[in-house]
Parts: structure tokens; sequence; C-alpha cells
């Protein structure tokens, strides 16, 4: 017979091990009375990890339909992302649905009044323009940077919010759209749209699954239109992945959708190459084309103390990843990458000071700290300032 005491002593040191460890960035409920519905709008909102630890930083924000339903999933996966540095930090707001069929679909369709009563999508549209919005930019520190994204009727929601205000949101993302709906009434306007916008600085994902049909017939016929008619300065991809299903389309499209968006964002090597000045020059840039107050990001400077080091220029280097840390003090990868660079110029007592540096913000960001322990052994173990 085992022995239950291991057992109990076991479960006290599982439980004694996590009693310290916190969710990342934080989960809140909100909402507003909507006088354009005239209704109660409840919203489920997730503010990024460093929110609580930079009082100044402003951020985009992502916005849902279908709320409850991606809430989750969406937020988790961004703070994956966020922790490789492969996604800009957002605020999550998913937005519940009260009459999903009303809000997310642009015209009445009496062949699916089982589904509800249809066609309330330009007063959907209007209430997250004039009062969502502007409540959401009150209560948060936001950058004026937007994205919506949408899952089949969401999806088909997304491109006509594209279609209709393509100056509401930066970035619109599509996951098994219906564009079916009503005849194709959205495809049919496709045309038009890009034609009559020669000039758009906008970003489009869209995605299909393992599906057939209508779906697949109007989702080509869309793709067909934009590369026809694909404006300047518009960018999107698309993919079909047959092995997913309807119900996983905006799951496994968020990521990929979310990763590509960040690439869009992100300066050239030739900017990079040139450094600091060349990178807040980059970013400007990058914020006028997209009307938002977008700033350098920490993988631009990583970015760019990457392209130093690789050309030799440890001076350099080592003063990116410095200003990288002043702009970004919470961040422990900059620490640990700038202690890196020390160890291997031998600048060991620097080494070692910025490595311990590394691991205490990595507690205070709530980040996986392994590798920055395994080089803080190395470093202790190798270097002639810890003997």
């Amino acid at each position: 017979m085992r022995n239950p005491i291991f057992f109990i002593c076991a479960l006290m040191i599982l439980f004694t091990t996590n009693i310290c460890a916190k969710v990342r960035g934080e989960a809140k409920l909100d909402g507003l009375y909507s006088t354009i519905l005239s209704e109660q709008r409840e919203l489920l909102v997730h503010l990024p990890n460093s929110y609580g630890l930079n009082s100044t930083q402003r951020y985009p924000v992502l916005f849902l339909t279908d709320g409850l339903r991606n809430f989750n999933h969406v937020s988790g996966t961004l703070d994956l992302l966020n922790q490789s540095h492969e996604a800009q930090e957002m605020i999550v707001v998913a937005i519940n649905n009260t009459h999903r069929t009303r809000d997310l679909t642009p015209t009445y369709n009496e062949s699916f009044n089982q589904w509800g009563i249809s066609g309330g999508a330009d007063r959907f549209l209007s209430f997250i323009e004039k009062e969502l919005i502007p409540h959401i930019d009150k209560q948060y520190r936001t950058n004026n940077f937007r994205v919506l994204s949408g899952h089949s009727l969401g999806g088909l929601f997304s491109i006509y919010a594209l279609h209709t205000k393509p100056q509401l949101f930066q970035a619109y993302f599509a996951f098994s759209p219906s564009l079916w709906w009503h005849d194709g009434i959205v495809v049919q306007s496709a045309k038009q749209f890009y034609t009559n916008n020669n000039n758009l600085n906008r970003y489009l994902y869209l995605n299909l699954a393992d599906e057939d049909g209508q779906m697949l017939t109007s989702y080509q016929e869309y793709l067909t239109i934009i590369e026809q008619h694909k404006p300047q300065g518009f960018h999107y991809n698309s993919d079909i992945n047959t092995r997913e299903n309807h119900s996983t389309s905006a799951m496994v499209g968020n990521n990929i959708a979310l990763t590509n968006l960040y690439r869009l964002l992100q300066c050239d090597s030739k900017a990079l190459a040139k450094g600091i000045d060349a990178i807040k020059s980059c970013f400007s840039e990058l914020s006028q084309r997209y009307d938002a107050q977008l700033q350098p990001n920490y993988t631009a400077y990583s970015n760019a103390a990457h392209a130093a080091q690789k050309s030799g220029a440890t001076a350099n280097t080592i003063d990116i990843y410095r200003a990288a840390i002043k702009q970004f003090p919470y961040i422990s990868d900059a620490y640990f990458r700038l202690a890196y660079v020390y160890h291997s110029t031998n600048q060991d007592e620097k080494a070692l000071e910025t490595i311990n540096k590394a691991l205490s913000v990595s507690e205070q960001e709530n980040a996986e700290n392994n590798k920055i322990k395994a080089l803080r052994d190395f470093i202790v173990n190798n270097s002639k300032a810890a003997k």
C-alpha cells in the first residue's frame, strides 16, 4: 500500500509551488447603455500584461464580435504571441451578443427569420463608431489603431464594415466569412468599393476551413475581385485550411492574422541597419500612413540590435539594447540579450549585473525565466567577475 503521507506532501508541494503564479494581464467586465440600439451592451475587456507596468504607454484595440465565444482564445493567443514578441500588445474588447443575426447582417433576409430578424449591421456599426469606441478611448489608454475581428456572420460584418467605414479600423479579420449572405450582396459591392478607393492603407485577413458550396464560391469570388482591383497601400492575406472546420477557423486564423499584421507594422532592413533614429522615423511614417499614434515597439529595437551585432558593431549593439531598456524597462528579454553581449565581449561584471536584473524584471513581468536562469548560471560558472 502506498504511503498516504507521500501523496499529501506531494499535493502540498504542488499547490505551494503555484501559489504565487499570476494570470498575465487583467480581464475586466465593462458595459454601456446604447441609445442607438436602445439596450445595454455588455463587454469583456482584457488589458495587456504591460498595461499596469507602464502608465504612459498607449495600445491598439482589438474589437471582437461574438465576444463571449471568442474572448478567451483570442486573449490567450495574443498573450502567447506577446511573450515571443510576435504580435503587438493590444487591449481586447469583446462585444457580447444580444441579437446576433440582427447586428451582424447588412440586409433583411426573410429566408433566415428562424435565426432572428436580420439587417441591423448599419445601426450596430453606428453604435461601435459613436458610442463604443468613444467609451473605450475614454476608459483606457488607446492609440487610435483599431482592429475589427469576426467569425462567420461576424466575418461578414467585418468585411461589410471595411466597405462601409474603411476609416474606422486599420485592420479587419474575417474568419470563415458568410459572404453568401443574401445572394452575395457584400461580394457584389466589392468591385465598386475597391475601384473607388484607389489608395487604401488598410489590412484584411480572411480565411476558410473545410467548407464548400456557397461559402467557398463566394469566398473565391471575393478574392478574385481584390486581386483584380487591389488599391495602392492595401494589404491582405488569405488562407484555406481544409484540416479545420467552420467552428475552429477563427482560433487557427487568429494566430496568423495577428502575426501577419505585426510584420506589416515593422521597419524594413534598411531602417534597422541605420539604428534608432531611422526606427523612430519609420514609425512616424507608419503613424501617418495608418492615422494612429504608433511608437517603436520592442521588436524594432531587438531587430536593430541583432542587425548591428551581425555586422560586428558591438558598441552599436550595446547602445541599442540600452535604449530598448530605457524605453521598455519592464521587458526582461532586453536585459537578457544585453547580458549575453556583455559576456561575449568579456565584460563579465556588467554581464552578471545585467543578467541579475533580467531575472528580477522577469518576476515583475510575470514571464517565463528559465533561459535567464540558465544564462546566469553559465555566466557565473565561466566569468572572472563571479570568481
